[in-house]
């Protein structure tokens, strides 16, 4: 796309614990020196490498420090890492066969900013944490690279599954600390395994363990291409409504261009059609119910 404002391009989106996620989409007109970076040392990202210019893959085991520890691969995959779980939890939500350790092996770990230097990778503008309790770890390890990030989506825990893991309170009133605002918390809730568990059907009926973090940097009010940036990265992780509202709050200060481009952003997606068959199977079955409860 022609006469896209260089302040709008040129994006760098860091997954880290990728694996199993289609990459982080930004808009056509964003690619152009565009770089996503993949990292997950048990599984492999899906999809295709986007609008991005470059996209780089790799299987590090990243922590908050360089040097050996141990590798735990686990029945399921997507829980595999450094750090031990506490053994009275996995107990409690009754979830032994899938942190089952399959494989334990020695590793050298790395850190995310020798990662990207090694990379000719120097800033980051969404950086993404899925580390079975090493989030936090890895994010107080990356230095100027957080200080200059503009969102962070990271994975913490209001009851902390693995050994050392801080709870989330304290990693939030840090980063609050680092200048990043909490936007929003997806929670998600375990049933723990009571005798009764498998009839329950509220999903709300159990603990809330951890929560999906959507973090934003605070920036000063005159950091138009900034704040801009943000539009765009929040408006790929969902966020229309906080990316519409910045997007207001700068509409008349940018150029028309960068207005232009970014209002689709942050407009609310078009509904959902469903065919009609469907739509008369469910008012069918509707009409089914009420006739039951009236006959009973």
């Amino acid at each position: 796309m022609s006469n896209v404002p260089p302040e709008l391009q040129g994006f760098t989106v860091v997954n880290l614990g990728s694996g199993g996620d289609a990459p982080f989409v930004i808009p056509p007109w964003a690619g152009t020196g565009s770089t996503i970076v993949e990292i997950d040392a048990a599984d492999r990202p899906l999809g295709s490498a986007g609008n991005y210019e470059r996209r780089v893959t790799l299987s590090d085991v990243i922590a908050g420090s360089e040097g050996s520890r141990t590798f735990t691969t686990r029945a399921f995959v997507s829980v595999s890492g450094l750090l031990e779980p506490k053994h009275e939890l996995i107990a409690k939500y009754g979830v032994e066969r899938e942190f089952a350790a399959v494989e334990r092996t020695t590793v050298k770990t790395s850190t995310l900013p020798s990662l990207l230097a090694q990379e000719g990778i120097e800033r980051v503008d969404l950086l993404k944490t899925d580390l079975e309790g090493l989030d936090f770890e890895v994010l107080m390890s990356c230095g100027a690279l957080l200080d200059g990030g503009l969102c962070i989506r990271c994975e913490l825990r209001f009851e902390p599954f693995y050994e050392g893991e801080p709870k989330i309170h304290h990693a939030l009133a840090t980063l609050d600390g680092r200048g990043f605002d909490l936007q929003s918390l997806m929670t998600e809730t375990w049933q723990p395994a009571a005798p009764w568990r498998e009839q329950l059907v509220v999903r709300q009926d159990g603990q809330t363990t951890w929560a999906d973090c959507i973090l934003l940097k605070r920036l000063a009010p005159g950091d138009l291409a900034g704040r801009a940036r943000q539009v765009v990265l929040l408006s790929g992780l969902g966020q229309r409504s906080v990316a519409g509202y910045i997007l207001s709050t700068i509409a008349a200060a940018i150029p028309p261009r960068w207005n232009e481009l970014l209002n689709p952003l942050v407009m609310p997606p078009p509904p959902i059609s469903r065919p009609r068959r469907i739509v008369r199977a469910a008012r069918r079955r509707v009409r089914e119910l009420r006739a039951a409860r009236t006959d009973h």
